[in-house]
């Protein structure tokens, strides 16, 4: 749960931004007036450091370049590693044990969407716009660019992205600096260098790893798309809504966890996704922070955090977790859909 916490305040942290005008804007102006006065980045270098309290402190070096991307890290402990995503593989290589896990990314590379720094933003001002109040704060000067300071603050208690302040440059949409707050976890990020457009050598976006290196090599795959027919012989007989509930089985994805067995099936409803229900075989028990629930006479939990809500129960031995993708769906609505569920042939 903290990865899924931390990962969201990163992408919120490393999005959000503003323009180049010295007029006083609302949040929503700024955004808007950035889209029409801010140019993409091609390539950027920069230097920051990410300081998340108990669990850490770390400074990093990070070059970006049409898509590819060199991060170089040192943590608390002194413990050095880079990581490189050149489009087609990604090597990350620690120093003190000298092995690299290189993941060869095939398909994988060309199917993640592209989206600019813009689009990113305008989406998570898009996630965040009813879960917080938004204001303005003091502009400041951070790594030598002039920046906007914006304010986050969460309405509610314990919401998945909790409050945050971000610091971004008027020039490029870039987030210089930025606090987020959430489960209980603080985290700031601040950069000390930020170079826009920089010449970067093509180089650097090769791995340069010592002779007597450990590789581990992994293939990581696209989810792969099946019948009904075909994920009942992979898990069984299992739990499905039937067309009677009004929402359409739109896709069956193999999710390739071998562990598991895990299939991801996306329900929708007048051509917009409704939910994802994902059917595994459970590996443990259910987290002691999530709310116990009862489902179909099982037990089960809910997590509700504004931007993330999910409900999951076991049953037969196979778990189901169903993922909210239609923000106006209830919990109440999708526990009397749960009980006309029915078990594939």
């Amino acid at each position: 749960m903290k990865r899924i916490i931390l990962s969201s305040a990163l992408i919120l942290s490393l999005s959000l931004a503003a323009c180049n005008d010295q007029v006083s804007y609302s949040p929503q102006e700024i955004l808007e007036t950035a889209m029409q006065e801010t140019s993409e980045l091609s390539s950027y270098y920069a230097e920051y450091t990410v300081d998340m309290g108990d669990e850490g402190t770390g400074e990093t070096k990070h070059w970006e370049k049409n898509g590819k991307i060199r991060v170089e890290t040192t943590d608390t402990n002194g413990e050095e590693n880079f990581s490189i995503n050149d489009g087609t593989s990604f090597i990350s290589y620690t120093k003190s044990n000298n092995t690299a896990i290189v993941f060869e990314l095939g398909d994988l590379g060309e199917g993640f969407e592209k989206i600019s720094v813009k689009e990113q933003a305008l989406r998570i001002l898009e996630i965040i716009k009813n879960s917080h109040d938004i204001t303005v704060g003091q502009d400041e000067k951070i790594a030598g660019h002039d920046t906007y300071h914006l304010i986050a603050k969460a309405k509610k208690p314990n919401t998945l992205i909790g409050d945050m302040e971000i610091w971004v440059d008027k020039k490029t949409w870039m987030t210089l600096k930025s606090v987020s707050k959430s489960g209980g976890l603080e985290t700031t990020i601040e950069f000390q260098k930020f170079e826009p457009n920089a010449k970067i050598d093509d180089a650097l976006f090769v791995a340069d790893l010592p002779e007597d290196v450990i590789i581990q090599e992994e293939k990581v795959e696209l989810p792969k798309q099946l019948t009904l027919e075909e994920a009942t012989e992979k898990l069984g007989s299992f739990l499905i809504a039937p067309k009677s509930t009004g929402y359409t089985l739109e896709s069956i994805e193999d999710l390739n966890v071998p562990q598991t067995n895990e299939i991801a099936l996306r329900y929708f409803k007048n051509e917009e996704p409704q939910f994802t229900l994902s059917v595994f075989k459970p590996q443990a028990s259910f987290g002691e922070e999530e709310e116990r629930i009862e489902v179909r006479g099982q037990e089960g939990t809910k997590m509700d955090m504004e931007v993330f809500r999910l409900l999951q129960w076991d049953e037969n031995g196979l778990r189901y977790n169903i993922i909210f993708e239609n923000p106006a769906l209830t919990f109440e609505e999708v526990l009397e859909l749960t009980e006309q569920m029915e078990l594939t042939e």
